[in-house]
């Protein structure tokens, strides 16, 4: 009751502050977002490294608004602990955006995965089949011993998932996926990490993006395997730097299509200097939808609803 009355006559900007600062330890943090209703103070509890997934847990499943959004956009978390997206999905007030996000997260890196792994294990089981048609043994060769090899290979064959299972919650495949990428980053230095940024897949792009070096992201978007839609999902990320969103901007093939366009103007992170001049490319249709998006600046709602209406005259 002490600890909530003095929290309480706090003023919330420097609660936020303190979540912010990087100096709240994580029992503080979890305290503070068990007993703040402050957006403001929620969301940089979300932001902070700090933070237990235990109290991220607890936050995914309530909360709303820009402590939401920066829980949706923070997929690095997401993706090492796939725990909180189902207590996302699990929030009453979910957005429709936020969950748009959180399929396109999971199909990304769940479910393909898993299909990739059913399509190879198939294709070797077909391989292996159409071996055993053909495959007459020589004379004098040592079947038990081929027969022992066949077995240790099949053996190592991941399973396929059973009919009806849900595939991203495939815990062991989860774990294997994202385990592995996550534990050989963490070992990495600023310099390999820029390397691998050139080199490495589409998984490995789309977290080394958020990278708290900015170099990391910078060098993710000279990589020339990225494709228009990573792009897009890039201009859509809420957790990078605002140089990663001007570099994206400079670029006039992706600055193209309306889908990276729209993506940057929808983003509440991306810096105003380049979202505003944006604006004149949009719709009516995305214009009004900008304008009723209350997670945006108001100075930009304001320029959308200006030109809405010049554009409807």
């Amino acid at each position: 009751m002490v600890a909530r009355a003095t929290l309480q006559a706090i003023p919330p900007d420097r609660l936020a502050a303190f979540a912010k600062s990087g100096t709240a330890r994580p029992e503080e943090l979890d305290l503070l977002a068990r007993e703040a209703a402050d957006p403001f103070v929620l969301e940089e509890i979300v932001r902070s490294r700090s933070a237990r997934d235990e109290t991220l847990l607890y936050l995914a499943k309530t909360v709303t608004g820009r402590p939401q959004d920066a829980l949706i956009a923070n997929q690095a978390r997401l993706l090492a602990e796939p725990a909180l997206i189902r207590a996302l999905f699990a929030n009453p007030d979910l957005t429709t955006d936020g969950r748009r996000l959180l399929i396109e997260l999971t199909e990304e890196f769940f479910e393909k995965r898993v299909r990739r792994r059913e399509s190879e294990a198939r294709s070797r089981e077909s391989e292996s089949a159409a071996a055993h048609e053909d495959l007459t043994p020589p004379e004098g060769a040592d079947l038990d011993a081929d027969l022992d090899l066949l077995d240790d290979r099949e053996d190592a064959t991941p399973e396929p998932s059973a009919p009806g299972e849900e595939a991203p919650w495939d815990a062991e495949a989860n774990s294997l996926f994202i385990g592995a990428i996550y534990k050989r980053l963490a070992t990495m230095n600023v310099s390999e990490k820029i390397k691998l940024a050139y080199t490495g897949t589409k998984e490995e792009r789309r977290i080394l993006v958020g990278d708290t070096n900015k170099l990391v992201g910078i060098a993710v978007l000279k990589s020339r395997a990225i494709s228009i839609n990573e792009a897009e999902a890039f201009a859509a990320m809420r957790n990078l730097d605002e140089e990663i969103y001007r570099r994206i901007s400079w670029n006039r093939e992706w600055m193209r299509k309306p889908a990276v366009v729209i993506a940057l103007v929808r983003n509440p992170r991306a810096p105003l200097d380049i979202v505003l001049p944006l604006l004149k490319r949009l719709s009516i249709r995305e214009l009004r939808t900008v304008v009723r998006d209350r997670n945006l600046a108001p100075v930009i709602r304001t320029t959308a609803r200006r030109f809405l209406v010049q554009k409807r005259r």
